[in-house]
């Protein structure tokens, strides 16, 4: 991994994302992080009703940067082997990420996400779900409470769905080999299964993640995202991938239970697409 993209709005939780964003770089030897700050204008005409440009972007353009300038020095010291760049832009969330990623080609997006549903410290927080969705990137999303301790135990939320097909296989193994990792699989049982041991989707995944001596975890189910939670915590979980798909119980997740997932969670959720 070479480049981390972390957007921010300057609040807590993206801050604390940031530190996580740092602490992850040295940890794999990541050599450069990107910062990003989008900034909201009020529209500016002249006389003749033409967008006066300078006027609308001009004054937030100067402060942004120098607020992003504060912002990163914040941070405390970062060691000087990781490469800092900065970028501000007065695009909306979505658009300005995908923008900044077009330009900086980033391994990974990092972005904060506040705890408990709370999304009036932050606005970026409240889009991380759509940037995700939005950009191929791998997004990694950091709730608010949690603290990077060491890359090392990562989980694959997995229905056992048509895995060669919906699976991103080189996208994790990337992902993966950043450093030595424990993986393993997690498979809510649908109310139809008794058992996961044969299932030919198990074995599947076995030979294609063979190289990490992957371990399978199969939970009996009725609440996926508080079992996902207590799975979690229960494992001292790293990291927990998820790859949103259509009709399956991880676009379900995604579609409806990911926000109680990245909010309540202290695990942060790693959303890679096929």
């Amino acid at each position: 991994m070479n480049t981390i993209l972390v957007p921010t709005d300057f609040s807590s939780s993206s801050k604390n994302a940031s530190h996580f964003a740092i602490n992850l770089a040295i940890a794999i030897g990541a050599p450069r992080i990107v910062f990003y700050h989008f900034y909201e204008t009020v529209l500016i005409y002249k006389p003749t009703g033409e967008l006066d440009e300078e006027a609308t972007v001009g004054p937030h353009r100067a402060k942004s940067m120098e607020n992003l300038e504060i912002f990163i020095d914040s941070l405390g010291v970062i060691p000087p082997q990781i490469e800092i760049e900065a970028y501000q832009g007065a695009a909306s969330v979505n658009d300005g990420v995908a923008e900044v990623a077009k330009i900086t080609h980033p391994d990974l997006i990092v972005m904060g996400i506040a705890g408990g549903g709370i999304f009036k410290e932050t606005f970026l927080g409240s889009h991380s779900l759509s940037v995700a969705k939005k950009v191929t990137v791998p997004v990694l999303i950091v709730p608010s409470t949690a603290v990077f301790k060491h890359f090392e135990k990562i989980t694959f939320l997995s229905d056992f769905t048509d895995v060669e097909k919906y699976t991103p296989i080189n996208e994790v193994k990337k992902f993966l080999n950043n450093g030595p990792t424990k993986l393993s699989f997690l498979h809510l049982l649908k109310s139809y299964e008794t058992t996961a041991d044969n299932h030919p989707a198990k074995i599947k995944l076995e030979s294609l993640f063979k190289e990490y001596n992957p371990v399978f975890h199969v939970i009996e189910s009725e609440h996926y995202t508080d079992d996902i939670i207590d799975f979690t915590a229960a494992q001292d979980i790293d990291i927990l991938i998820v790859v949103p798909k259509y009709h399956s119980l991880i676009e379900t997740i995604f579609n409806d239970h990911t926000k109680k997932l990245a909010f309540h969670s202290k695990v942060p959720l790693l959303i890679v697409h096929k």
